[in-house]
């Protein structure tokens, strides 16, 4: 063993074998490798551990290292200085030498091992001992891997959201803090982000809690995918993420809000748990550091911008600026004021009442009740001022409420010409809850206002959001016999299968189409579709802002039911009101307008004649179609040349194909908003024999379809994920319409499609396809609806796999 063994010749000697028989007991009873080292670091003995550590790494010296100096492999291993141990070695060697002059009690240190086969951890130890008459010391090995992973483990838990193993937010504190010093000290460009899902506590409801921590590991898988090395993603809180940006190129200043722009997009397409599709939308703020700030600052900024980006909407982004710090304050200062101004008797807020008219007679029919705050400081504030900060507040409740209660109680005042007139109430999707039934009828009693003569007002992307709860509550409303009325139609998801669901008595036509009447072909398409619709599920319509009698004939011509607008009278206050009456029936009652056909434009003599020549030179249509995009790119009307539009500018003379003028090619409509895939799929539809226009959009399409001089589309295609009119709003829409009912449609769908859950056969399809799909299968799908058609209207539908 290289320790000094004499023979036993007497008692003394005897005793010294037995202590060397002690020793060597001690040392193999150790669990870890042990060695004894004497006054120069020679190892001097090694117990069994050791022996067999070394046989199982491919030693092969029997004397496992017994006289070797333990202090010099540790330098060797220290000089290598870009080894892997070399820091370790180091620290040993200088433990080692300290132990040996005696001027360290004992010393440990924690170093990893690594193998061909594993990773392990071990701490070493020296502890002094007398060896060979010598100050040396007996060096032992522990494994403590498992320890030193359940610390690791422990320390990652600390600083790790348990669900999405994201940085949590008392780790990405500490990385902000460096990140906030180093760009202090080299000039470095970096940003917080701070991202708020919207309304995800809907989730949970609608899926169970397990089901919303599903939801957001997805989100922050998504999140995760956008960030550039050296970023962070942590998870702030419940629904809140927060993202560092790292070293940002100092000339593109807004390259931070681009960042967070792609964090908000990565959201838009559906999660998709346990086959239910789901839809989520956020908003984020962005704060870019400025030399000196502190990280507290930089993150009060963060957060202010964040809430300026909620107050847009969602799918906003906004960046910090001393507007949105003025903002900020002004926003505080309202809410503070705002509930003030609830508490006790309510004296500052103000109900003004717009008159909704009859179209036919020219008869106010109804009144709209508009909730206004006349503010102590700011004068008298609209709706928009102060419902969006009562929303995100909770105070839209109170709100609410007062405004129910005061609106019931004028309803007893409000007559015209000896008639009682109708009084809608707008309510939030956040009052419409289990306990807006009671109130309701609570304040009817109150008041002995007939439920007849209330309306509910909800807007369409308030009965989108919240589903299921908003149609249990409606019903119930519609059973105290409340009218129900959709505000801002077609603005959202507009399908027959919402309004099914719901037990809608008036759909409200939004004032963005009605302003269109009589300029844009599209919009008085989309007003006339919603007043098909409504006619299809029973309901009347109500024409929003109404302000020239061009509109109000064009709706009237329509058969919308009602109209309320500046051409009669805006919101006034209660002691107005007749005067406001008056002023409706100064209005005359307009004629109903000729619905004739918008004019068509026609080609430009140069474009006609380059489409004749390329045409008889063989070129397909696709092919004339690109190179007008690439040469003149727009025709008259400022739309981009289609294969369609082509088709349809040809010259009698040119036209080769071998179809005959009373035999044409069947014509397609594709709906698509990519226009490379819209190409894709109209050069396969053409190189099959069809006929085909492109729309970018459901509005677009229907624009299209009600032109009565331009023919009927044999199939029309539409894409079930385009926006922001998709293909349920057009499906809607064309099977609302009298014309176009009987026209088969295709629905190009994908397995996490935003509507999959709902059968396409029930919303008015005719067949679907699935992406992804080779051209011929759309070509084979096509091609059996243009002969086929639909055999009944709404009748037998195929599915087309």
């Amino acid at each position: 063993m290289g320790t000094r063994v004499v023979p036993v010749t007497n008692p003394v000697e005897g005793q010294a074998t037995s202590l060397q028989q002690l020793a060597r007991g001690l040392l193999d009873a150790w669990q870890g490798p042990v060695c004894a080292v004497d006054s120069e670091s020679k190892i001097v003995a090694v117990n069994q551990v050791w022996r067999d550590h070394a046989a199982a790494h491919g030693g092969t010296d029997e004397s496992c290292g017994v006289g070797v100096s333990y202090l010099d492999t540790c330098d060797r291993a220290a000089a290598h200085g870009g080894g892997p141990y070399s820091v370790d070695a180091a620290i040993v060697a200088q433990g080692i030498r300290q132990v040996l002059a005696g001027s360290l009690g004992q010393f440990g240190h924690d170093y990893p091992c690594d193998s061909p086969s594993q990773s392990r951890w071990f701490n070493v130890r020296l502890t002094p001992a007398v060896i060979n008459d010598g100050m040396g010391a007996v060096i032992s090995h522990l494994d403590i891997t498992e320890l030193h992973e359940s610390q690791r483990s422990i320390a990652h838990q600390s600083l790790h959201d348990p669900l999405t193993d994201l940085p949590n937010r008392e780790l990405m504190l500490d990385r902000l803090e460096h990140a906030v010093n180093d760009a202090d000290r080299n000039g470095l460009e970096i940003a917080v982000t701070h991202l708020d899902l919207h309304r995800y506590g809907q989730v949970n409801d609608r899926i169970g809690y397990r089901g919303g921590d599903a939801v957001l590991v997805q989100v922050a898988e998504r999140l995760q995918a956008q960030l550039r090395p050296g970023d962070t993603l942590s998870r702030s809180s419940g629904d809140k993420f927060m993202v560092l940006w790292a070293d940002l190129d100092p000339d593109r200043p807004g390259v931070a809000v681009e960042l967070s722009q792609g964090l908000v997009h990565a959201l838009d397409d559906p999660f998709d748990i346990v086959g239910v599709p789901l839809q989520l939308s956020a908003s984020a703020g962005v704060a870019m550091h400025t030399r000196g700030q502190s990280v507290d600052e930089l993150l009060q900024s963060m957060d202010a911008a964040l809430q300026d980006a909620k107050s847009r909407g969602p799918g906003h982004v906004a960046r910090f600026t001393h507007e949105v710090r003025e903002a900020t304050t002004f926003r505080r200062s309202l809410e503070a004021d705002l509930r003030q101004a609830l508490v006790g008797t309510v004296t500052q807020f103000v109900l003004h009442y717009q008159p909704v008219v009859d179209l036919a007679s020219g008869r106010v029919a109804a009144v709209e009740a508009l909730v206004r705050w006349q503010h102590p400081v700011w004068g008298l504030l609209g709706p928009d001022r102060f419902i969006p900060l009562a929303e995100a507040t909770g105070l839209i409740h109170q709100l609410g409420d007062w405004v129910l209660e005061q609106a019931v109680q004028d309803a007893a005042t409000l007559t015209h010409q000896g008639r009682e007139l109708d009084v809608a109430v707008n309510f939030s999707v956040r009052q419409l809850d289990d306990r807006t039934v009671a109130k309701l009828q609570r304040a009817l009693e109150r008041s002995a206002l007939k439920p007849g003569r209330l309306i509910v007002e909800v807007t369409e992307s308030a009965i989108v959001e919240d589903q299921e709860g908003t149609a249990t509550t409606l019903e119930a409303l519609s059973q105290l016999g409340v009218k129900i009325a959709v505000d801002d139609f077609g603005t959202g998801y507009s399908s027959l299968l919402y309004l099914r669901r719901y037990p809608v008595d008036i759909l409200k036509i939004d004032r963005e189409f009605v302003a269109g009447i009589g300029l844009r072909a599209d919009d008085e398409a989309i007003c006339a579709s919603i007043t098909d619709l409504a006619t299809a599920v029973g309901a009347s319509t109500v024409g929003e802002g109404v302000e020239t009698m061009q509109q109000y004939a064009f709706l009237r011509s329509l058969g919308c039911r009602q109209g309320q607008g500046f051409l009669w009278s805006p919101a006034v206050a209660l002691d107005k009101f007749e005067a406001a009456m008056n002023s409706c029936d100064q209005v005359p009652v307009a004629a109903p307008r000729s619905l004739g056909a918008p004019p068509r434009q026609s080609l430009d003599p140069e474009v006609t004649a380059l489409i004749a020549k390329m045409h008889a030179e063989g070129a397909p249509l696709h092919a004339i179609a690109a190179a007008l995009n690439r040469t003149i790119g727009r025709n008259p009307s400022g739309e981009r040349w289609t294969a369609g539009a082509v088709a349809r500018g040809l010259p009698a003379a040119g036209i080769e194909s071998g179809i005959e003028d009373s035999n044409p090619a069947p014509f397609v409509l594709i709906c698509n908003d990519v226009e490379p895939i819209r190409r894709l799929l109209r050069i396969g539809l053409e190189q099959a024999g069809f006929a085909v226009e492109e729309a970018a959009d459901g509005r677009a399409a229907m624009a299209r379809l009600i032109q009565t001089d331009a023919p009927t589309p044999a199939v029309i295609v539409l894409d079930s994920q385009q926006a922001p009119y998709d293909a349920w709003w057009a499906i809607a829409a064309i099977r609302a319409h009298h014309t176009l009912d009987d026209v088969p449609v295709l629905l190009v769908t994908t397995a996490t499609a935003k509507h999959a859950s709902v059968e396409a056969d029930e919303a008015g399809f005719d067949a679907t396809v699935t992406k992804p799909f080779p051209p011929a299968e759309l070509v084979k799908a096509v091609s059996r609806l243009a002969t086929t058609g639909r055999s009944v209207p709404g009748g037998p539908k195929s599915r087309f796999r």
